[in-house]
């Protein structure tokens, strides 16, 4: 789910990466305040099912560049390949797949499975769930954990090539 299919701006990434930031100076308080007044902001309420507000656009920037991490992580193999699984390790190393997860981490990682199978449409969609369908608190969530796995994984080092990735 490349930006220019996600229909996502420059100023929809210069807004992911400010959040990005924030998250890896571990400004978790004003992480926090950023992700409310785009969650809250104008357009946001009620949102346009045609028009994503600025909250839905930093959120697909976040997925699509988490999924682009994974790639240049892994290696261009993953991208398109279907068959290709995403588990997250947990600190106490158990594999959790996005099925596992709660709402609205669960909707978030199966985007990212989505954009990395080359099905940005399906990405899209689920996204959209968050973004028409989900409370305040749940769209706060899904935004500010993206950021986190996305600074994460930023982070992680390269698997080796016999290694599991660890995320």
């Amino acid at each position: 789910m490349h930006e220019e299919r996600a229909g996502i701006t420059r100023s929809d990434a210069v807004m992911g990466g400010r959040l990005l930031a924030l998250a890896h100076e571990n400004g978790y308080s004003e992480l926090t305040e950023e992700v409310a007044a785009l969650v809250s902001s104008p357009g946001s309420d009620p949102p346009s099912q045609i028009t994503p507000p600025l909250y839905g656009n930093v959120l697909r920037w976040t997925v699509s560049t988490i999924a682009d991490v994974v790639v240049d992580k892994i290696g261009p193999q993953v991208r398109g390949d279907e068959s290709f699984e995403l588990t997250i390790r947990t600190e106490s190393g158990r594999h959790v797949r996005p099925e596992e997860l709660p709402q609205p981490e669960s909707t978030v990682m199966k985007a990212v499975v989505d954009a990395l199978a080359g099905d940005s449409v399906a990405a899209r969609s689920e996204l959209d769930e968050v973004v028409f369908a989900m409370d305040w608190a749940s769209q706060m969530e899904a935004l500010v954990e993206a950021v986190l796995w996305l600074d994460r994984l930023l982070d992680t080092p390269v698997p080796d090539g016999n290694d599991t990735p660890p995320w």
